[in-house]
């Protein structure tokens, strides 16, 4: 019979274990990596783990003085950052971890094992463990859980911040993100909780860069969800969610995330299991039950109740489309494909420093294919206080970087007028705010301009109409981040006739250039009579 956390795994994916699409996700890719063969998995390290966790002792509630048997959600995770290797090689495969799940399921237990596991039992002389909280306060109580855990008996000395291993020379230290000095580690195994209240990557970063002397390394993130989707978890989690979809690879990063579905009603008692795992063991169905009706009350509460108890990334604005219709329309496609067909684009040119995005839209066999192109001068990249993300997206092919300190315009335009090498370019959509100039020079070069306004007005029909393409599955989408960023930062402005357009808020940092273009290209679209195919709305 197979171990307990591969069992789990066979559950999940059948459905025994009702679960969320991302524990699937994660599940189907456990059981895919057990036959790849550039790994191994070593099931005797992982049961030696679940041997030394198995001594720790509970020291709160009914389970007090008990054994610390991991449950099965928490020996899949065990078994995962512990068990696998590259094949032929005495290196851990996984050396980062992304985990959610929602309040009172056990987390921070697991943390403390993971910690007092990584300190005395995997092997590595001298190691050295951080566990990091967001706030001196929070850092004590995680460091409390650690020594109360600690075995009887041992020759762990405990000290008023640190734990030590005088016979390895190994230490566990306790870092607050408002230390004062947060530099001069070696660390062996980093745990970060609670990330979602971080303000900054700072702590994770400097963990991070401490480990580039260790042979078999590994920064877990444990965290539930939070509130503000600006901060450095919900990026995190989203590049792990687009790992799991298969939009990314990292085949050194674990993730396991418990959270309810889009579309799942949380009020509903039989989809709560799906973000916590530990439902009916360490929180009681009587407990969320309790939550959600006070939520149903007032509903000022509902979006903590929903965030912490069900596990839901919530903010104060309405995103126009759930993140997972992006993910889901996100293919490995290229304009190549499709050769010789019909192809529309849209145009957002931004002011001479900004983000410029260009939409081609192909409709093809009932679905609307949008490949998304980005520009941006390279003064940008040093004096924007975002310029890291920039630099990011351009140094993995995402972004153009025109040379200069402003966007040069002819590169555009010149990308544009190959596509006609390819396609058969019927019409370009463009704003004439800011083009006047360029309109003339693309016009002289034979590009097909019609001047598209952003206005709501003329915005409402396109607009209404991706969202359902979407919502359809009617709807490929390029990969690239660009575009899933710009969609996560969608919100919808209203007029008093119920027309509306995307708009980002007062964060002038969040940029939509990418989905306002795409919806200047299917504008064009609706604009061009066609009589085979033909898409209706109400408007």
């Amino acid at each position: 019979m197979p171990a307990n956390y591969e069992q789990y795994a066979h559950d999940v994916v059948s459905g025994k274990v009702v679960s969320g699409k991302l524990m699937q996700l994660a599940a189907r890719r456990f059981l895919d990596d057990l036959n790849d063969t550039r790994f191994t998995f070593n099931a005797r390290k992982v049961e030696w783990a679940f041997q030394f966790i198995g001594d720790l002792r509970h020291f709160t509630g009914k389970s007090s003085g008990k054994p610390f048997i991991l449950e099965p959600w928490q020996a899949f995770v065990v078994a995962n950052i512990v068990g696998f290797y590259w094949a032929g090689t005495d290196n851990r495969r996984f050396s980062s971890s992304y985990i959610e799940v929602a309040r009172k399921n056990g987390k921070s237990s697991l943390a403390a094992a993971l910690c007092l596991y990584f300190l005395v039992a995997d092997g590595e002389d001298g190691a050295e463990v951080l566990l990091c909280a967001n706030a001196k306060d929070q850092a004590k109580i995680s460091f409390d859980m650690c020594r109360n855990y600690i075995p009887q008996g041992t020759q762990l000395r405990c000290l008023h911040n640190e734990i030590k291993v005088e016979s390895t020379k190994s230490r566990l230290k306790v870092l607050a993100a408002d230390d004062s000095k947060l530099d001069g580690f070696n660390c062996s195994f980093g745990l970060i909780d609670e990330y979602h209240a971080a303000k900054n990557s700072r702590v994770r970063d400097v963990i991070k860069s401490s480990m580039g002397m260790r042979q078999n390394p590994h920064l877990c993130t444990i965290t539930t969800a939070g509130f503000d989707k600006s901060l450095p978890c919900y990026a995190l989690r989203t590049t792990a969610v687009e790992i799991l979809n298969g939009l990314k690879h990292d085949d050194e990063m674990f993730i396991a995330i418990y959270s309810l579905d889009d579309g799942d009603d949380w009020t509903n008692e039989a989809v709560w299991v799906k973000a916590n795992p530990n439902l009916d063991v360490t929180v009681t169905t009587k407990y969320i039950r309790g939550q959600v009706q006070q939520a149903r009350n007032n509903p000022s509460e509902e979006v903590s109740t929903v965030t912490k108890n069900l596990n839901r990334w919530m903010d104060a604005a309405d995103v126009w489309i759930p993140e997972h219709y992006i993910v889901d329309a996100t293919k490995d496609v290229t304009i190549d494909m499709f050769a010789g067909e019909a192809c529309y684009i849209g145009v957002d040119l931004a002011s001479t420093g900004d983000l410029t995005a260009v939409a081609k839209m192909v409709p093809h066999e009932g679905k609307f294919y949008f490949f998304v192109d980005y520009y941006m001068p390279e003064i940008a990249l040093t004096e924007r206080p975002d310029h890291e993300q920039y630099r990011f997206w351009a140094r993995h092919g995402m972004l153009h970087i025109t040379p200069g300190n402003v966007t040069d315009y002819d590169y555009i335009t010149t990308d544009m007028m190959a596509v006609s090498d390819t396609l058969d370019l019927y019409s370009v959509g463009y704003d004439k705010w800011n083009a006047v100039q360029w309109a003339i020079d693309a016009t002289e070069k034979g590009l097909p301009l019609i001047e598209y306004s952003q206005t709501i007005g003329n915005f409402n029909r396109p607009t209404k109409e991706l969202e359902r393409l979407l919502l359809g599955g009617r709807v490929v989408i390029a990969n690239n981040d660009i575009t899933r960023f710009c969609f996560r930062n969608v919100v919808l402005k209203y007029d008093h006739n119920g027309n509306c357009k995307p708009n980002k808020g007062l964060d002038r940092s969040k940029k939509i250039d990418g989905v306002i273009a795409m919806i200047q290209a299917l504008g064009v679209y609706l604009d061009t009579p066609h009589y085979e195919q033909m898409i209706y709305t109400t408007t």
